[in-house]
């Protein structure tokens, strides 16, 4: 995989203006490492630096979905378990948008499909997660009706 590097121009030497018309990923820069570099984005161009990109910052949001799944695995821990289920449903219909509308021009179709993918099965794990809760929480009305005492 080929690397780049940003190099600190000297005071004397000062780009004002860069418009040429090239066709790549614009990557914007952190605010915080931006205002050292003096940098708003980086265009890359190469196809297998911007697909490497676009799959780990799949893989970050990914991940941090998964984990809110294996942490509501228990329903009896938190209250509002079934709440961060549903967040999580919507962020994966959030994530699948954003591969489909923005990142799909950029990656090859099988490496879109096999992201896509990946989020069907996370969103079939979150559905299931979410009816075993309803059905629990449903369970336990019933079972806090039947032993009531009545007068």
């Amino acid at each position: 995989m080929k690397g780049f590097v940003l190099r600190r121009l000297n005071s004397e030497y000062e780009l004002e203006n860069f418009n040429y018309n090239i066709k790549g990923f614009c990557y914007p820069i952190k605010k915080t490492v931006a205002a050292n570099l003096k940098v708003k984005e980086v265009i890359i161009v190469n196809e297998e630096i911007v697909s490497c990109l676009i799959c780990h910052n799949f893989y970050k949001k990914y991940q941090n979905i998964v984990n809110c799944l294996l942490d509501n695995s228990d329903f009896d821990a938190e209250a509002n378990a079934g709440t961060n289920l549903m967040l999580a449903l919507d962020e994966v219909a959030h994530l699948r948008t954003i591969i489909i509308k923005k990142y799909q021009k950029y990656l090859k179709k099988k490496v879109v499909e096999e992201l896509l993918k990946k989020l069907k099965v996370l969103e079939n794990e979150l559905r299931i997660k979410i009816i075993d809760y309803k059905l629990i929480k449903e369970q336990e009305l019933v079972n806090d009706k039947t032993n009531c005492k009545s007068r």
